[in-house]
């Protein structure tokens, strides 16, 4: 265990890998608040691809946050993004980091890790590509089975047990002040109780459909419940508008990524399939109904949640997997009906908890 070599003040600046994506960092979030407070002399650092540093901005216990270009061939037809990426390689070593934790476990995250010639590389447990040959798997606890926990791991392994998971997202006054009247200007009271609805993934074997959110809408709206349609895809949002017959609050493409987590923090409740969003509403502590496919969601739903996820696997084909279906249209989604997630919609705000 290298809890010792922390104490001593051995370790004095750590970097932590998790380049991508939304809910992958997410996820990763409560690493940095396990570090910090478990050591707070101890510089954290986190290295992070341009599109998502976001995420990232305002995290009080990070020193500075390293930004890459996504790795891929356009990347490498580019000789001027080649020499780019490699000069922030080349100044990874001016850092002289002592310890680096791969929470990727990809070839695009072992190549940092080896760039920044520290002598103490680990890695969550599952390194795959080049990741195993650079950084030193850490055993994933037989009680860690959400990908959390299995961060976390990592964490604890050098001496930082959190006696709480927290998620340090940041949201400005500005960005809460402009969804505060972003939400007004769009029929919703101020402190009135209102459902944010995400009916985007990124694969299409993971979405309900557009028919079923419309239907949730419409039925939201006969229980005297407002609703809010928040996604990035403008092409899922106006399926999903053009079958609603009711007023709806159209956030789509007027938010950006602190401004949602904004959003997600006022809701009521947050519905969404297996997507980005609904990893920022538990950030949020916003109660998430998620809509669950072929994904585990023991390993992968909102974290704390687990009650909240309503999945129908058993109409699953034994070989169907979280990115390939073997239906035209995916069994175990369109086994979820409008009537249940209402119910559970009802439940929650007749509770009105937050999640732990």
């Amino acid at each position: 265990m290298l809890m010792p070599l922390v104490k001593s003040q051995k370790i004095h600046r750590i970097l932590i890998i998790k380049l991508s994506a939304i809910g992958d960092i997410l996820h990763a979030l409560p690493v940095s608040s396990a570090l910090g407070e478990a050591f707070p002399k101890v510089e954290l650092y986190w290295a992070v691809e341009e599109p998502f540093k976001t995420l990232l901005e305002g995290n009080p216990y990070l020193k500075g946050v390293l930004t890459f270009p996504k790795l891929n061939s356009k990347l490498f037809r580019s000789a001027k993004a080649r020499r780019d990426y490699l000069h922030r390689l080349r100044e990874l070593k001016s850092y002289n980091f002592d310890l680096v934790l791969d929470l990727q476990g990809l070839t695009k995250s072992a190549l940092i890790s080896r760039a920044t010639k520290a002598k103490i590389r680990l890695g969550y447990h599952w390194q795959r590509e080049l990741a195993k040959y650079v950084n030193e798997a850490v055993p994933r606890s037989p009680e860690s089975v959400h990908i959390v926990e299995q961060y976390l791991d990592v964490a604890r392994f050098i001496g930082a047990t959190p006696s709480k998971v927290t998620f340090p997202f940041s949201i400005s006054e500005e960005d809460d002040s402009t969804v505060f009247s972003l939400l007004q200007s769009e029929g919703i009271a101020p402190n009135s109780p209102f459902v944010s609805i995400n009916p985007a993934s990124a694969l299409a074997i993971k979405q309900w459909g557009a028919e079923h959110y419309a239907e949730l809408i419409n039925a939201l709206h006969i229980e005297g419940i407002p609703s809010a349609l928040v996604t990035a895809d403008k092409a899922v949002a106006q399926a999903v508008a053009e079958r609603v017959t009711v007023p709806f609050a159209n956030l789509v493409g007027q938010t950006t990524l602190k401004q949602l987590g904004a959003v997600l923090r006022r809701s009521a409740v947050h519905v969404c399939g297996d997507t980005g969003s609904g990893h920022l509403a538990t950030a949020m502590e916003c109660p998430v109904i998620s809509l669950v496919g072929p994904t585990d969601p023991d390993r992968a739903c909102p974290y704390g949640q687990r009650a909240n996820v309503i999945t129908h696997r058993e109409a699953c084909s034994a070989s169907c997997t979280w990115h390939h279906c073997a239906y035209p249209q995916p069994h175990c989604m369109q086994a979820i009906t409008v009537s249940e997630v209402t119910e559970k919609i009802l439940s929650l705000l007749h509770q009105n908890i937050k999640p732990n």
